[in-house]
């Protein structure tokens, strides 16, 4: 029955091909007579013959099939060469119409037709039915996959072209017609590629499969378009390219016919075509017994060999070509292997190999994690560049670009990438380039016009196939026409630009054509040669403009190219310029003459032509014109004893230099009379030698024109030789000083020119140079520190020469490079952007520069090859960054492989002795970096650690640190940086046996002082295995220890068994200390002699250290205590109503009531007991309401309004005085929170004596209580069912002298109350609980010392407990809980810029959470986890699991307040808990200080700081984000939010007063972190900065305004 169904839909499916619209007009049939080939019983019976298909089909055996319908379609006209052989050539013909008709054709056609439709019928089944055969099959994308894809409408043409022209059925008959199996070879690739391309795409790379799919099956297509005679291997890639064109399908096209071996030279290409040629690379055929085609998937190596002995003529020069695109196939196969991807084709693909941190890498894995680095970057800009809308984008992007250096950065990339841009890419970019030749920035205009003639010389290069016969090349002619364009446009400018644009376009004539005639191939250069030189033929056609921009093209022209016809016509449009009496135009023409008499052989017709124009060159008084009319006639051998007396006789220096100094004076003659002056030196007049130099120095310094500037740097550099040592300083000052000014369009040019003038100096005074292009490198100015690292880089770059010039030892030849390339790695560690992509850019041109030999770039390459990979995984790079890596890598990379490819693995090594020196640091020191540089000069890799042992210690955040010693030993090679996820504690011997596994076979030393192991407890304990005793240590001591210090410290060598080097810290390094620091940052001094100058430069520029204390803050002094007393004695009682309202009858009766009525009091008392004031209350059931409240209409209202137990508070009583402020709000707010404990959900406040003071009065109005309308005495009412809490802490986000001054506290009390109110009105009748933290962090550390049984006071000396509290909030961070080691685990709330979604991150400058989390358990205690509030538990979620992955046992979770859903969440996750407070049920809640900008708020994911180093936030108020508050109305967030706002204006007012009065300066942004612990500034997005010069109240008062135009909608209006 299944069969029968089968056989009926097959034959229902051919039926409606034949008779389909399509067959018919294809084969010329009518419906009648395709209908009479389908007699359905026939039909049937035939079918079953193969339906179910169980084998392979064979094409024959289809063939007998439809033998009698094809031979009675045919008639008499049967095939010569038989039916398969006459089909594989009419299917052949569907895709090629140009092989033409055959005699057969006709009837047979039609015949062919209908046995193309039955074929693809059978193999649809055959698909169907049989398992996948790479050799056969081909596994298309799923519907799904193709939507994912860019080229997606591509593919999907591409899939139907390839089903409608039965190509796989044309596929199939070519393994039986032919001796040929394409098939196999297609379908392998077409496998190989597409599992390697899923596998990336799985990885993440980007990569488009439906060009991959659609490219490598269609990739030989070509083949099927050869003739007969023609070069199959060599034409087949220009027939694929034809049909894939035919269909519309460029992109595809673009991939599929550019799979050649030798495509890969280019070097940068998508990772699509890097797919199809290395899978064209393995799928190989060779011949069988029987003389066919047999295809065969090999590994790249076998693949390398085969191909190898199949290509013609090998030489060396090709083989080596050879070798290198293998060696790229070889790095992006091991690149897959490394992402997981299968290329073994297993399908169990070998699991990733897990590399360890960057630093702790083997050689061999560093240089090829470079070089996969470099293969991801590179993937990544072509994928851009390949995507028509990216390509799009970074052209937009490039033109929105205002700084000059980010402009070259897009045109380094353009540079580097062009080759495989797409024709309309590259027309695209040459009209982008077209449109900087007006830039303003001559480098700019110089670099585009460059780039210009490269990519027009360049237009076809890499992709240039052979053609069959008599075939024009279209790409030529297109890169002719843009040729003749690009001419037109420059000569020829549009009217409507201004003559200062037309002026800058035509002077780039120069330097495209220069660059055109540089890059063009030898075939084409002829072409490009001749469409110039039809400029020249006609003199007069263009403006003056145009025809200078010729005649200045004339002076670098290849004369030697032209003919004797083309010199003269060239003469003769100079002449016709030179007799005119514009001067520009004059002396560019007598310019082109004096170059060309220099070449023109004797007897040349044009000499006697030149020699007459120069003869009647006006000469006048002008020695500009002078000069150059006696060069011309000296190349003719003609008279110039005139010249000479005038020239060399007389002094016209002087006339030169006031010549050259006006600014009216053509560039064009300036550049003349540069070339006078040099030749004043080259004929011995070298009295005004320093004056010419100086002179020269000045205009590379400010001439307007670039040109200007070069050739006086050229000529600068040929007559350094002549200048005496001191005068060559002399020279490199004012270079250097021109460097300093800061204004790069100054400076911009000294670098090239300062760097090889400086390797002129005598090592002296060349190492001071260097030594001030390093101080340089500290500056604020970011244009002068890039100024300096380019003038190292050119140093370094032509540093080869120096050992010739000046006898030295090499070893300090060899110290002097070492840190000049130290000074480029310095600023690849820099803070600033633009530094690093600087340094990179420049690390990159030095590994691609030809000035360098090979053997020093080798050793160059050994010493940072480990900190170059360090760098780029520590900065994740920006978009533009991204193409400055990108570029620099591909220069890095191409080194490398050449390299591997001309003398294998590259001569590398590290040394075997490691020291692992840890420490706080600090910050890092010059006394730090002394030792290390001690240490590492020893013979050892030094290894620093940053480590977060030193727990009471208030440490910068640790990232920070690390920045700080990153930038600090940047340019010390062989020192590193250990890795933050494995954390060190010298105590314990886990960790210490876990350091040695981490180097294998190397030995491991600890550096360590001598006054830690005298007092450290990990040395005082006993030794046990693995314990530090057991470890090689690196002593050292200070050399001014007294005798007697050192008398009474034990020798190391007696209680350490492992080896012991001591050394002896230099006594100028020993007075630097954290404390003197800190003390000189505060009083903003300079600190380069204390640190390194550019941690300094980071320091200030951040605000780092000021005023900040070297340890950890403990806690405030207890300024007050609560006693609850449910059910209190009477002596209490007593005690108490005495202590408050003193020795009077009233008090006794109130103790004596109090025991009567059985009421609890919530008494407020001083640190010593002693009371200040109490509550009377009571928790009552619905029940007991009119019996207590005697109120029939208040108690019905009170019961309908509560769920549960009321609070009743019938009376508060305070001392007089008030000797703790704010006393009425402490005991109303604990009264109620305690009541929450007790299940109360309704509060009423009723004094039995009807009498409600001021003070009460206020803080139940805080609270959110209302005066009850039911009742006539002073009875207050709230709704306690879901609080709104408000945490007081503002007060702890000062610092001090600002925290304990009176002032500020009133302020942020005054703040408190008003936000308190506004919050009541937003829900009135409903509670707002405010408490504050410093009550919550006393009682937590109650709580803490008492589960770690220790001692609620510090002790001396300091015995810990043995549990560890950890911080993971905001309360408690940043301080010590006494006799307990306080280890802060540091998070944040991280909202996207929308603020659509937030995660848990670690705070900003600190470690990744995980990595924290491994150094607490470092500490090997058991942990307490503490934080303000747990109630949706977002922050305990995330660290929970990290917490479990690493093994640290939790002893209980300690909160300040406690939610009922928070309660349950524990319970569910089986973790005990604590809490000061417990709220069963919770509106809302905030943290005061989140509430106000620039104190707190939550942090903004932002790539950039915005302001002095302040993290971009958001505060949950308006105008910055509507107020996340439930059944609030608009009126009430606007006042809210009005509120907060005034709240923090006020406040900073009060602090920018303070802070005047205490410092005598006004407190800015800049300046913020000096009086607030943490500051932040609000996030107005990314294009939005501030002033950091002005005062946070300047800001604040500029957002109430914003707020206030809102109001009219805030409150309803129109």
């Amino acid at each position: 029955m299944k069969t029968e169904k089968q056989l009926a839909r097959a034959y229902s499916e051919l039926a409606q091909r034949l008779t389909g619209k399509r067959f018919l007009t294809a084969s010329g049939l009518t419906r009648k007579e395709a209908a009479a080939l389908l007699n359905r019983e026939a039909w049937l019976e035939k079918l079953g013959r193969v339906l179910p298909i169980r084998q392979r089909v064979l094409c024959a055996d289809v063939l007998e099939l439809c033998r009698p319908e094809m031979e009675r379609l045919a008639g008499p006209e049967q095939p010569e060469k038989g039916w398969l052989v006459y089909i594989y050539g009419t299917a052949s013909r569907i895709l090629y119409p140009e092989l033409g008709p055959r005699p057969e054709d006709g009837r047979c056609h039609a015949a062919a037709l209908f046995y193309l439709e039955v074929l693809r019928l059978v193999l649809d089944y055959e698909r169907e039915a049989l398992p996948f055969d790479p050799a056969y099959d081909f596994d298309f994308l799923s519907q799904e996959e193709i939507s994912g894809c860019t080229q997606a409408e591509e593919y999907r043409t591409f899939l139907e072209d390839w089903r409608e022209q039965h190509i796989y059925q044309l596929l199939r008959l070519g393994n039986e017609a032919t001796p040929f199996s394409t098939l196999s070879h297609i379908a392998g690739v077409h496998y190989v590629a597409m599992a390697a391309a899923r596998g990336l795409a799985a990885a993440g790379v980007p990569v488009d499969l439906a060009l991959v799919s659609g490219a490598a099956a269609g990739h030989d297509l070509g083949k099927y378009g050869c003739k007969p005679g023609e070069r199959v291997p060599y034409l087949h890639y220009f027939y694929t390219d034809q049909w894939f064109t035919r269909m519309g399908l460029p992109v595809i096209s673009h991939i599929a016919a550019n799979h050649s071996t030798w495509d890969l030279e280019p070097e940068n290409l998508t990772v699509e075509s890097l797919l199809l040629i290395y899978a064209d690379f393995r799928s190989k055929q060779e011949r069988g017994p029987d003389g066919r085609e047999v295809t065969r998937i090999y590994g790249l190596d076998d693949s390398f060999q085969i191909i190898l002995s199949k290509l013609d003529n090998v030489d060396a020069k090709k083989l080596r070509r050879y070798q290198f695109v293998y060696a790229r196939l070889h790095d992006f196969e091991d690149y897959m292997r490394s992402l997981g991807v299968d290329v073994d084709l297993t399908g169990h693909p070998a699991p990733v190999k897990e590399l360890p941190s960057v630093v702790l890498r083997s050689v061999d894995d560093t240089i090829q994690s470079l070089v996969f680095l470099g293969i991801r970057h590179n993937l990544d800009v072509m994928h851009t560049l390949a995507d028509e809308r990216g390509f799009g984008n970074i052209l937009e992007a490039a033109r929105s670009e205002k700084d000059w250096k980010n402009i070259r950065a897009y045109l380094d990339i353009f540079r580097e990438y062009s080759t495989y841009l797409s024709g309309a890419q590259k027309s695209q970019l040459l009209d982008f380039l077209y449109e900087l030749l007006c830039h303003r920035e001559g480098d700019i205009r110089r670099y585009a016009a460059d780039l210009t003639g490269q990519v027009v010389a360049r237009f076809n290069a890499g992709y240039r196939k052979e053609r069959p016969a008599d075939t024009p090349d279209v790409n030529e002619q297109t890169a002719l026409s843009l040729w003749e364009l690009t001419l037109a446009r420059i000569i020829r400018p549009d009217h409507k630009l201004t003559a200062q644009h037309k002026n800058w376009i035509g002077y780039s004539l120069k330097g495209v054509v220069g660059s055109l005639l540089a890059h063009a191939l030898p075939e084409d250069l002829p072409e490009f040669f001749q469409r110039l030189l039809d400029w020249y033929r006609q003199p007069g056609r263009m403006g003056d403009g145009g025809a200078f921009a010729l005649l200045d093209t004339l002076y670098d022209l290849p004369v030697d190219r032209c003919t004797d016809e083309e010199i003269e016509m060239l003469v003769e449009f100079a002449a016709f310029y030179f007799l005119r009496d514009a001067l520009p135009l004059r002396i560019s023409a007598a310019r082109f003459f004096k170059v060309l008499t220099a070449r023109l052989p004797h007897g040349h017709p044009s000499r006697r032509r030149i020699a007459l124009l120069a003869t009647a060159m006006p000469v006048e008084n002008d020695v500009t014109t002078l000069f150059l009319q006696y060069r011309i006639l000296s190349n003719l051998e003609l008279d110039v004893t005139m010249h000479r007396r005038i020239l060399y006789g007389t002094d016209v220096v002087s006339e030169i230099f006031l010549d050259n100094l006006k600014t009216g004076t053509p560039w064009i003659i300036k550049a003349v009379n540069i070339k006078l002056l040099a030749d004043q030196v080259d004929q011995g007049h070298t009295d005004h030698i320093l004056h010419i130099a100086t002179h020269l120095c000045n205009l590379i310094k400010v001439s307007e024109q670039v040109v200007v500037r070069c050739d006086a740097g050229a000529a600068l550099l040929r007559i350094v030789k002549l200048l005496t040592p001191d005068q060559r300083n002399e020279i490199s000052v004012e270079l250097v000083k021109g460097l300093e000014v800061g204004e790069y369009e100054f400076s911009k040019y000294i670098p090239r020119y300062l760097g090889e003038f400086a390797l002129w100096l005598p090592p002296e005074q060349l190492d001071e140079l260097i030594e001030n292009l390093r101080a340089s490198l500290s500056s604020a100015n970011e244009r002068i520190v890039c100024g300096a690292l380019d003038t190292l880089a050119v140093i370094l770059e032509y540093y080869g020469v120096y050992a010739s010039q000046f006898a030295e030892p090499s070893e300090e030849n060899r110290r002097r490079a070492d840190r000049l390339l130290g000074c480029l790695l310095g600023g690849l560690a820099s803070h600033r952007v633009t530094v690093r992509q600087e340094a990179l850019q420049l690390l990159g041109q030095l590994f691609a520069s030809t000035r360098l030999s090979e053997a020093e770039k080798n050793r160059l390459f050994g010493l940072c090859f480990q900190k170059l990979l360090f760098f780029l995984d520590e900065n994740q790079p920006t978009i533009l960054s991204l193409y400055y890596r990108a570029a620099a890598l591909s220069h890095i990379c191409r080194f490398i492989s050449n390299y591997h490819v001309e003398n294998g693995r590259l001569p590398v090594s590290i040394w075997n002795k490691v020291a692992f020196f840890p420490g706080t640091f600090d910050p890092f020191t010059l006394s730090h970096k002394g030792i290390v540089r001690a240490i590492r000069d020893m013979g050892y890799e030094v290894y620093l650690a940053i480590d977060e042992f030193s727990w009471s210690k208030n440490t910068q955040p640790h990232l920070v640190r690390r920045q700080i010693v990153s930038m600090s030993v940047a340019d010390m090679f062989h020192v590193h940086l250990f890795p933050d996820e494995i954390p060190v504690n010298i105590a314990n011997p886990s960790d210490l046996a876990r350091l040695k596994a981490v180097f294998p076979g190397r030995e491991v030393y600890l550096v360590v002082g001598s006054d830690v192991i005298a007092g450290a407890s990990a040395y005082t304990a006993p030794p046990r295995e693995n314990s530090v005793h057991n470890m090689n240590h690196i002593v050292f001591r200070r050399a001014s220890q007294s005798e007697r210090e050192v008398d009474h410290q034990r020798d190391p060598k007696d209680f350490i068994t492992g080896k012991v080097v001591e050394l002896e810290l230099p006594t100028h390094l020993e007075d630097i200390s954290s404390t003197r620091i800190r003390e000189n940052i505060d009083l903003n001094r300079d600190i380069s002699n204390l640190i390194d100058p550019v941690a300094q430069q980071f320091i200030y520029q951040r605000g780092l250290y000021l005023r900040e204390p070297k340890f950890k803050r403990g806690l405030p002094d207890r300024k007050f205590r609560f006693r609850f007393e449910r059910s209190p004695e009477f002596g209490f009682l007593r005690e108490l109503t005495h202590g408050v309202l003193g020795e009077s009858p009233e008090a006794g009766l109130l103790a004596a009531d109090l025991l009567q009525t059985g009421d609890g009091v919530m008494a407020l008392c001083l640190p010593d007991g002693a009371p200040v004031g109490f509550a009377r209350l009571r928790f009552l059931q619905p029940e007991q309401l009119f019996s207590t409240l005697h109120d029939l209409k208040l108690a019905d209202h009170v019961r309908r309004s509560a769920c549960g137990r009321i609070l009743l508070i019938s009376g508060v009583y305070l001392r007089r005085g008030e000797p703790l402020p704010d006393a009425w709000q402490l005991l109303v707010a604990e009264t109620v929170a305690t009541s929450l404990a007790h299940t109360c959900n309704y509060g009423v406040c009723a004094p039995l004596d009807d009498h409600c003071a001021d003070g009460l009065k206020d803080a139940l109005e805080r609270q959110g209580f209302v005066p009850a309308e039911q009742s006539e005495r002073p009875v207050w009412l709230v709704d306690m069912h879901q609080p709104l809490v408000l945490m007081q802490n503002l007060a702890t986000t000062l610092k001090e002298p600002f925290a304990s001054d009176e002032r500020a506290l009133a302020a942020c009390r005054v703040a408190h109350r008003r936000l308190q109110l506004t919050m009541a009105r937003m829900y009135p009748g409903k509670l707002v609980l405010s408490l504050p933290s410093g009550s919550i962090m006393q009682r937590m550390v109650d709580r803490i010392t008492q589960l770690n049984g220790v001692p609620r006071e510090p002790t001396q000396p300091r015995v810990l407990g043995p549990v560890m509290c950890v911080p993971f909030g905001k309360i408690l961070r940043g301080r010590v809980v006494p006799n307990t080691v306080t280890k802060t685990l540091h998070t944040d709330k991280v909202y996207e810029p929308d603020l659509s979604r937030d995660t848990i991150e670690p705070f900003p400058g600190y470690s990744p959470l995980i990595s924290q989390i491994r150094a607490i358990k470092s500490f090997g205690r058991p942990v307490v986890l503490v934080d303000d509030l747990l109630h949706h538990a977002g922050r305990l979620k995330a660290i929970l699991p990290l917490f479990k992955q690493e093994g640290v046992e939790i002893r209980t979770v300690l909160v300040g307040m406690l939610s009922g859903y928070g309660w349950d969440s524990m319970a569910d996750w089986g973790l005990p808990v604590e809490s000061v407070y417990t709220i069963p049920t919770l509106r809302q809640w905030f943290v005061e200080s989140t509430l106000y900008p620039f104190i707190g708020g939550d942090t903004v994911r932002r790539s950039t700081r915005q302001a002095a180093g302040l993290q971009p936030s958001i505060n949950m108020i308006l105008p910055y984000t509507t107020p996340r508050l439930e059944d609030c109305g608009r009126e009430a967030l606007f006042d809210f939010s009005e509120c907060c706002l005034e709240n923090a204006r006020d406040l900073f007012r009060m602090l920018e007063g303070l802070y005047r009065a205490q410092y005598g300066r006004n407190l800015t942004l800049a300046r913020l972190s000096e009086a607030v612990i943490l500051p932040l500034c609000p996030d107005k997005g990314s294009c939005m900065s501030y002033d950091e010069n002005l005062a946070p109240s300047v800001y604040l008062e500029n957002d109430l305004e914003l707020l206030r135009r809102t109001r009219a909608f805030a409150l309803g209006g129109e």
